[in-house]
């Protein structure tokens, strides 16, 4: 049961790059959580003086539990996610990305879980999140972003991590969605066997994470994911190839995709994501000379996984 008078800490990071407005919507939507014991650390890696001038004139006399940093030189938003959770005191962490938005109850409800798991099995817990656009207007869910199940349900590590895999979606939500056990995180946040990632960064942290334990699903949503409109894919695409590319070869090592069967369809998906994103860049060769290489490559160790 969860001590009231004690509540663990939970460590809210919010790394942030110079949009003061959506930034200021995110950190409300984190001091307005239900749960009593929050520390926020704010890591501004942004180019102008907006969101420090913000946070120094309108939250920081007001609030003794944000810290906020202020990156000279930049770090970049690898960096700076590892900074935060260097800074980081809780037992727990759920990142906010600084133009996304937590709903009031969200650590509340996913903090009754943690406490209820004195053995420490539990290493993550997520829920249905929804999509926000650039005004803040619901949109419809994405493949990655449906309900999985309509009601709270309790996952073991490597089933959801194999779902995930053999899918090729990120199910369990960016890293706004969910809340994990710190102690967990052997390797460092976004990367997998010293492999630094560069766009599948969570899915990379929660197969790390679930080798080590369970998850709970839960079925509300607790967060909203902004997608912006026009937003650029070129290289997320290309670095999300290879990312995921990696990432199934070697979540093998980490206890997934032990089963034939499995690991195969987990293959196939990151071929077809490699196929279809190599006839998407025979047509950006003037902007991406070297795609045709690198997805080739890619393909080559996917084919060369698949005959063995």
């Amino acid at each position: 049961m969860m001590n009231e008078k004690n509540p663990p800490l939970v460590s809210i990071l919010i790394p942030t790059y110079n949009r003061p407005h959506y930034f200021k919507i995110a950190l409300e939507s984190a001091l307005a959580q239900t749960y009593s014991n929050i520390e926020i650390i704010i890591g501004d890696d942004s180019t102008n003086d907006e969101t420090e001038t913000l946070i120094r004139e309108q939250y920081l006399p007001n609030y003794k539990n944000i810290t906020y940093i202020r990156n000279i030189p930049t770090l970049g938003q690898f960096h700076n996610d590892l900074m935060l959770i260097e800074k980081s005191n809780g037992e727990y962490i759920n990142f906010l990305m600084d133009d996304d938005v937590f709903y009031k109850h969200k650590i509340q409800k996913m903090m009754a879980y943690f406490e209820q798991d004195p053995n420490k099995n539990l290493a993550l817990v997520t829920s249905y999140r929804v999509r926000i656009d650039d005004h803040g207007n619901l949109i419809g869910d994405s493949h990655p972003t449906q309900r999985l199940y309509s009601e709270d349900t309790p996952l073991n590590g490597i089933f959801l991590g194999n779902w995930m895999l053999k899918g090729g979606h990120n199910i369990i939500g960016e890293p706004t969605t969910t809340l994990f056990r710190k102690e967990l995180l052997t390797d460092p946040f976004g990367t997998l066997k010293e492999r630094q990632y560069s766009c599948s960064v969570d899915m990379a942290s929660w197969i790390s994470l679930l080798s080590k334990g369970n998850a709970i699903y839960i079925s509300e949503p607790l967060s909203q994911f902004r997608y912006h409109a026009g937003q650029q894919i070129h290289n997320k695409l290309l670095q999300g190839c290879e990312d995921f590319t990696h990432l199934v070869i070697t979540a093998k090592e980490y206890g997934f995709l032990q089963n034939t069967t499995d690991y195969r369809a987990a293959l196939l998906s990151a071929y077809q994501w490699c196929k279809s994103s190599l006839k998407y860049y025979l047509h950006q060769l003037d902007i991406f000379p070297d795609a045709h290489v690198r997805l080739s490559h890619c393909l080559d160790i996917i084919i060369k996984e698949l005959n063995n």
